[in-house]
């Protein structure tokens, strides 16, 4: 098949298709797997409450909802093209029905393709020399200072029901110096997509709040001050899963200028 023949087949072309379907299960299954094999306690529940020592409900967010908005954001700087998220969360969904792994009820299937529309909107919108370029570090900055000074003041909570912390809360520190550090990153080189990456994982915790209870608002936290804590946990999940969709941008970028040169050079 020539290149005419592979940009004429539609909106996205078979390569680009292919892309986004890869991506996809790979998003599936990462999401799935990697929790269980490659973080510390053996499963989400036990990296953030055992190993993290961070409160519920929803600090979960940080692996899961990061996972989708990586591979969501990846899948928008591989193929460039306006739709990409929605493409690839609808087929995230379809994977997820056909071999039952997250997609348990309508909220866990609707906050997938709810995400993707959010950063389809927010990557869209103008981000330099416009006020909306302070949104998203004045949040890492009010979340991130908030949460570290709860911890100076010894007020870190752990566990779904938010008891006290009884051992060192890990996850109060090292989350809210990130946030801190992305703070001054998003003002002073403003970037669309990590911007656009932590609202949306923001989101997937408030829908999770909302909606995944047994009761509209049931797994809202107990106690108002693990709000802005686990707030911040979804912003910096957010800004740290973008930066590495960036960073495997970057190496496809270099990667395909060393293919291309010894071309162009002859």
């Amino acid at each position: 098949m020539t290149g005419n023949e592979m940009k004429s087949t539609g909106y996205f072309s078979f390569r680009e298709l292919g892309l986004i379907a890869l991506l996809s299960i790979l998003a599936v299954f990462s999401g799935t797997y990697a929790p269980v094999y490659l973080l510390p306690g053996g499963s989400i529940s036990g990296f953030v409450h055992q190993f993290l020592i961070l409160p519920g409900p929803g600090a979960g967010v940080f692996v899961f909802g990061s996972i989708l908005c990586f591979w969501l954001v990846l899948g928008l700087l591989l193929v460039r093209k306006p739709g990409t998220a929605v493409v690839m969360s609808l087929l995230i969904v379809a994977i997820d029905l056909l071999i039952g792994t997250q997609a348990i009820s309508i909220h866990a299937i609707d906050v997938i393709v709810l995400v993707a529309v959010i950063i389809e909107v927010l990557i869209r919108l103008p981000l330099k020399d416009t006020p909306l370029k302070y949104v998203t570090p004045a949040l890492l900055a009010v979340f991130g200072a908030t949460t570290l000074l709860l911890f100076l003041a010894g007020q870190a909570k752990m566990g779904e029901n938010g008891a006290p912390a009884t051992s060192f809360p890990l996850g109060y520190v090292v989350i809210s110096l990130i946030a801190l550090c992305y703070a001054v990153i998003c003002y002073r080189h403003p970037a669309k997509y990590l911007a656009a990456s932590a609202i949306a994982n923001m989101y997937y915790l408030l829908h999770f709040w909302l909606f995944w209870g047994s009761s509209f608002a049931g797994r809202f936290p107990v106690t108002l001050d693990i709000v802005p804590v686990l707030f911040c946990v979804a912003a910096v999940g957010g800004v740290l899963s973008a930066s590495g969709a960036y960073a495997i941008d970057l190496l496809v970028k270099v990667y395909s200028k060393t293919e291309d040169s010894p071309v162009h050079g002859q």
